[in-house]
């Protein structure tokens, strides 16, 4: 039974794999994912305000300008080409496993599916003020709705809607991990991403606040001996991410924040850009790619890692091997 226990267990573990160390037993710190020489590289700019970052099995990564002079959500191919899909703009923008994109339009109080060969815009439910979602091989939606401190559950084929959480401060960003049995939310108002067990009905259960987010110091607090410093207790926690051996990247003020399976932390890296990080995704033509929307630009960096998408089915989280 895929569970959010086994996950854990997944993670403390060591399990041979052709007969070479694992390193599932110990800190996946950024040494195991950071590639030496890579760096940032910015692949679009100029844009007015960039989110939903999201791939697919073919190496596309997709994006959307919400603000810009030509908003909508584009295609960037493998072999760097631009194409614009829709000229809506959207949040949260996920493929489906009937190929549809399926995203969140605030602003329009609904969340909408996309064709993108068509650019046909389809309403899946009204009346809600989505911010950021996923979508499982089932077809099953979660998005979360930050004003009203809630996540929803959607079946587009039943017409089943419902919340299935309630309670964390700001839900914002969200992500599944690669055996598609546990649910991740950041809290962009607090310091915690909170896990979820996902239940065969679509429900959430074992609510806990897994990932302890990194926050900047309050340098207009004083602690009480004066010496100590104060950090902020809003993390800015927004749109995530996970790759194929089960680490977790958040999006945050102070940049990409990564955990392991484990919630542990792995280190951050600093967001590459003055302007605000609203989101992140793993990508790229062999999944080597992390992807960064920065305000009116979108990051790139090489990483070691591997990307999988939800709407192909679930796999087991692979061992991260020791060289």
């Amino acid at each position: 039974m895929k569970t959010f226990a086994r996950l854990l267990l997944a993670a403390t573990l060591v399990a041979p794999t052709s007969g070479r160390p694992q390193d599932l037993a110990g800190d996946l710190t950024l040494h195991r994912l950071l590639l030496e020489g890579e760096g940032w590289q910015a692949v679009a700019s100029g844009l007015g305000f960039a989110d939903a970052p999201s791939s697919d099995h073919e190496g596309n990564f997709f994006f959307c300008d919400m603000r810009g002079d030509q908003p909508g959500l584009y295609r960037i191919a493998p072999d760097g080409s631009k194409t614009r899909l829709t000229e809506e703009s959207v949040s949260g923008a996920k493929l489906g496993p009937d190929g549809k994109f399926y995203a969140c339009q605030g602003a329009k109080n609904r969340v909408i599916a996309i064709d993108p060969k068509t650019g046909a815009v389809s309403v899946v439910t009204e009346g809600v003020r989505p911010n950021d979602l996923v979508v499982t091989h089932r077809g099953h939606l979660y998005f979360t709705e930050t004003g009203k401190k809630a996540v929803w559950f959607v079946n587009p084929k039943t017409g089943d809607k419902r919340i299935v959480d309630e309670g964390i401060t700001a839900p914002n960003g969200i992500a599944i991990s690669p055996d598609q049995g546990t649910l991740a939310v950041s809290d962009s108002r607090g310091r915690h991403v909170w896990t979820f067990r996902i239940e065969a009905d679509g429900g959430l259960s074992a609510k806990a606040p897994y990932m302890t987010l990194r926050t900047g110091v309050d340098l207009a607090a004083t602690s009480p001996d004066e010496r100590s410093p104060v950090y902020k207790t809003v993390s800015g926690g927004d749109g995530m991410s996970s790759d194929i051996h089960g680490r977790w990247f958040v999006s945050s003020h102070l940049g990409v924040q990564v955990f392991d399976p484990t919630g542990r932390e792995c280190g951050l890296l600093p967001n590459p850009s003055t302007k605000q990080m609203t989101s992140v995704c793993v990508g790229g033509p062999s999944g080597e790619y992390l992807y960064a929307t920065c305000g009116d630009q979108v990051f790139r960096r090489k990483i070691k890692a591997g990307a999988f998408q939800p709407y192909r089915g679930p796999v087991e989280p692979l061992p991260v091997l020791v060289k």
